[in-house]
C-alpha cells in the first residue's frame, strides 16, 4: 500500500515550500525594516532557540504520542503562528519582540513535527515496500524538492507581494501538509506503553537516548560533527545569505533563484545517491561530500564572481550535499530500535541543532561590525576545519562496517533491516 508513503512525501514537499519561502521572507522583511543584520541575526537565533527546544522535549512526546498526531498538530500549529505575521504587520503591530515571540513558537513546532514524519518513514515505506535507504533517500527528496520551488519563487514573491504577504502562502502549505497527514496516513507505531508524565520521566526518557548515543560511537561522532556545521550553517542561513542577496546581488528574485538552484543541486545529489549509493563506499563519500558542501560556496561567495560562476559553484556544492544526509538517516534508521527513535532523533536534532542560534547571532555581530567578505571567509576556514574531521578520526570508517549480525537478523520489528547506504 503506497498512499501513506506517498502522502507523507507530498506533505513533506508542500511544507518544504512555505519553510523555504519562511527562510527567505523573514530575514528580508527583518532587514528592510530594521537595517541591521545583527537584528536579522536576532530573529534567526530566536526561531532556531524554539527549534532546540522542541527538539530536546519532542522527541520522548513523539514516542508518548502517535508521531501522526504530533505531525498534524504541528503543522496546524505552524500555520497559525506563520499566518499570524503578515496579519500584525499589516495593522503595524508587529513589532521586534512580537516577532520573535511568533517566530520562537514557529521554531517550537517544527522539530516535533519534523521527528514525528522521521518516526512515520519506516512504517510507511514497510507498507509501500520500499526499502528503507531509498524511503529516505525520497524523503531527503521530497524537503529538497519543495525548498526547491518554494526558494525559487520566494524571491518572485517577495518582490511583487512584499516579504510578510508571502507567509500567508507558508501559512496555508502547514494547512495541507497538515490535512494530507489526517487524511492518508493511518500507521500506528510500535510503541511501549508509556508511564505518566512527570518533568522527572521526561528528563529520564531524554537521558535513555543520549545514554544510546553514548554507546554508538559513530551516531556520537555524527552528532558532534552536524552541530559544528550546523552552528555555521546557522550563521549561513541567517544573515549571511539574505545579506548576500541585499549587498552584492541587489535583488530578491536573484536571491531565490541562488536558493533555488542550491536545492536543486541537492536534489539532483539525493538522486544520484538514491539510484547508485549501494555501489559507492560510504566513508568515502561521505567525506568528500562534507568537505565540497562547505567552504568553498563561502569562499567563492567572499570573491564575488559573475553569476555564472556563482551558480555553478552553487550548484557543485549543494549536489555534494544532497549525498550527505541519506547516509546518515540510514544510519539513525537501521542503528536505532522503532520504540526509542522518537528520543534518540529528538536527542540527535536537539544537539544538531544547539549551535545554530549563537551561529546566527555571531554571523550578525561579524557581517555587522567586519563585514560581510570578512565573515564569509572566517566561516569558510571553520568549515574547511570541521569537515577535515572524518579523514582524520578513524570513528567514521565504520560507515564502511556491515551492520551488527543482531541487526541485520532482527525479525521482530524493532531495528529496520538492509545494509546501510
Amino acid at each position: 500500500m503506497k498512499i501513506p508513503l506517498l502522502a507523507l512525501l507530498t506533505g513533506t514537499t508542500i511544507s518544504g515550500v512555505g519553510t523555504a519561502m519562511t527562510v527567505l521572507s523573514i530575514p528580508w522583511y527583518v532587514l528592510h525594516t530594521t537595517g541591521s543584520a545583527a537584528q536579522m541575526g536576532l530573529v534567526g537565533a530566536a526561531e532556531v532557540a524554539g527549534l532546540i527546544v522542541s527538539s530536546a522535549l519532542g522527541g520522548p512526546l513523539v514516542d508518548r504520542i502517535q508521531p501522526r498526531l504530533v505531525s498534524i498538530g504541528s503543522d496546524a500549529l505552524a500555520a497559525i503562528m506563520v499566518g499570524l505575521v503578515p496579519l500584525l504587520a499589516a495593522v503595524n503591530a508587529l513589532p521586534l519582540e512580537a516577532l520573535i515571540a511568533l517566530v520562537v513558537v514557529q521554531g517550537l513546532t517544527r522539530s516535533p513535527g519534523g521527528t514525528a514524519v522521521d518516526a512515520l518513514l519506516p512504517s510507511t515505506a514497510k507498507l509501500a515496500k520500499t526499502p528503507i535507504s531509498r524511503a529516505s533517500s525520497l524523503l531527503e527528496g521530497a524537503g529538497r524538492t519543495g525548498r526547491l520551488l518554494g526558494g525559487a519563487s520566494a524571491g518572485l514573491l517577495i518582490a511583487f507581494l512584499g516579504p510578510a504577504e508571502v507567509l500567508y502562502v507558508d501559512a496555508a502549505t502547514y494547512f495541507a501538509s497538515a490535512l494530507l497527514t489526517a487524511a492518508f496516513i493511518h500507521v500506528d507505531i510500535a510503541q511501549a506503553k508509556p508511564q505518566p508524565w512527570s518533568p522527572k520521566g521526561h528528563l529520564a526518557e531524554l537521558k535513555d537516548g543520549i545514554r544510546y548515543l553514548k554507546a554508538e560511537r559513530l551516531l556520537a561522532a555524527v552528532v558532534l560533527m552536524v552541530m559544528a556545521t550546523n552552528t555555521l550553517d546557522g550563521a549561513y542561513g541567517s544573515v549571511l545569505l539574505p545579506s548576500f542577496g541585499n549587498e552584492v546581488l541587489h535583488s530578491s528574485i536573484l536571491l531565490g533563484l541562488m536558493v533555488g538552484t542550491s536545492s536543486a543541486g541537492s536534489l539532483c545529489g539525493i538522486v544520484f545517491y538514491g539510484t547508485f549509493g549501494e555501489r559507492l563506499p560510504t566513508w568515502v563519500t561521505y567525506s568528500v561530500a562534507f568537505l565540497l558542501t562547505g567552504a568553498p560556496r563561502l569562499i567563492t561567495m567572499a570573491i564575488e564572481p559573475s553569476l555564472t560562476v556563482l551558480f555553478l559553484v552553487i550548484a557543485v556544492t549543494s549536489f555534494a550535499s544532497g549525498l550527505i544526509n541519506p547516509i546518515l538517516l540510514s544510519q539513525l534508521f537501521t542503528r536505532v530500535p522503532e520504540s526509542m527513535r522518537g528520543r534518540v532523533f529528538g536527542v540527535v536534532a536537539a544537539g544538531a541543532q544547539v549551535g545554530m542560534p549563537l551561529g546566527a547571532l555571531a554571523g550578525g555581530a561579524a557581517v555587522q561590525f567586519a563585514g560581510l567578505t570578512t565573515a564569509l571567509l572566517v566561516t569558510a576556514g571553520l568549515y574547511l576545519t570541521v569537515t577535515l574531521c572524518p579523514f582524520v578520526f578513524r570513528v567514521w570508517r565504520r560507515l564502511d562496517e556491515p551492520l551488527p549480525v543482531s541487526v541485520k537478523g532482527e525479525s521482530s520489528g524493532d531495528h529496520v533491516g538492509g545494509a546501510v547506504a
